[in-house]
């Protein structure tokens, strides 16, 4: 099921323009694409988001695509300015919004696409793998071209996920793609990737978004007044992911801000306290370690650089100084500690012990505070 929709915000757009250029100057010079992409970034950064706008781009009726036999020089002016301004891109190279491609797409009823996702739980909380069977009836359509759009497009959103039948099933269809097929791969970890699937993609890698970026687009889709604090703790916590960001407006997210600065203010008494709460459930532990990240970091980033640091809690600013100048803390050992959180976050997914899992969390934390 595709979950973000169309159409996007300027400023996202903006943001990830850039990457569109190697795949238009590709098809400006040759007259076609690269028959495999792989869309790279940190969980979050919007690669669905990023695939719908493509795809979008590709089907519209009026875009460079549908137009590839206008003369030469029409096509060298829509890319002249790009190269120009390449995080601003000119109409030209933008879907026009109002074709029919344009409208279905919007409503996410595009033609001649295959859209996949893994597996999910009953609660949708965590995710499982792509099968092999869910690429069988793709087999059965390999013969056939483009009904409609100028492509027929395969899209595989976290490949990390294929098992080994899977992946090895597809990649017999990307070493012989039929004509104007598309393939399409999504993931935050490319090195989990089968080799010889990546060996045949073109990696277009999407930066972080900037705080700034995550701000504007919180307060246009949340219309809500960012004075206060939250917003801005939101987009400096995300660490370029949209979807981060959205969870750190949440009550539940801010109400365990609150209890685990409580364990960094007396971590032998709360402890135990915040271990209850981490290993209540999958979706705690992993706000949990998000918003201990971040807390670390302002720690880590503020013993480096002083007062010269923004603090991604400012409204804790005081507090988290009054932290830093602990005895025992260390840019040493916060990065041991920050190291050992990331390590830990691999194995949240896994059937574990929930509160084994929160205390191999939190022990590197309370060794903060121990001598060295």
């Amino acid at each position: 099921m595709i979950t973000p929709t169309l159409p996007l915000s300027r400023d996202f757009i903006q943001a990830h323009a850039s990457k569109l250029t190697p795949i238009l100057s590709r098809f400006e010079d040759s007259g076609s694409l690269h028959s495999t992409l792989l869309f790279t970034g940190v969980e979050g950064v919007g690669k669905k988001s990023f695939v719908l706008y493509l795809l979008q781009l590709l089907f519209c009726d009026r875009s460079i695509f549908a137009r590839a036999n206008e003369k030469e020089e029409e096509t060298q002016n829509m890319f002249g300015a790009m190269d120009v301004a390449e995080t601003n891109p000119p109409s030209a190279t933008s879907p026009c919004g109002e074709c029919q491609s344009c409208i279905r797409a919007s409503q996410n009823q595009f033609l001649d696409l295959f859209w996949f996702e893994p597996e999910t739980n009953e609660e949708g909380t965590r995710l499982g793998q792509h099968k092999i069977d869910a690429f069988r009836e793709l087999k059965s359509k390999l013969g056939y071209g483009p009904s409609e759009e100028p492509f027929k497009v395969v899209v595989i959103t976290d490949a990390e996920r294929m098992t080994t039948a899977a992946a090895n099933s597809i990649l017999k269809m990307l070493e012989e793609p039929p004509p104007n097929w598309l393939f399409i791969l999504t993931t935050s970890d490319a090195s989990r990737v089968l080799p010889t699937i990546l060996s045949r993609c073109n990696e277009v890698k999407l930066n972080p978004l900037p705080p700034e970026v995550i701000f504007s687009i919180l307060k246009m889709s949340k219309g809500l007044d960012f004075s206060g604090a939250r917003g801005k703790v939101a987009a400096r916590a995300s660490f370029g992911s949209l979807t981060r960001a959205m969870l750190f407006l949440e009550d539940d997210t801010w109400e365990l801000r609150s209890k685990i600065l409580g364990f960094l203010s007396q971590p032998t008494h709360e402890w135990m306290k915040l271990i209850d709460t981490l290993s209540s459930s999958q979706r705690d532990m992993h706000l949990g370690l998000d918003v201990l990240e971040s807390v670390l970091s302002d720690l880590l980033a503020f013993k480096v650089f002083g007062n010269n640091h923004r603090f991604i809690h400012e409204d804790q600013k005081d507090f988290l100084i009054q932290l830093t100048e602990a005895k025992h803390f260390t840019v040493e050992n916060l990065s041991r500690t920050l190291e050992k959180l990331a390590e830990l976050r691999s194995l949240t997914n896994l059937t574990l012990n929930a509160k084994l899992l929160a205390q191999e969390a939190l022990i590197p934390v309370l060794n903060l505070w121990l001598p060295s």
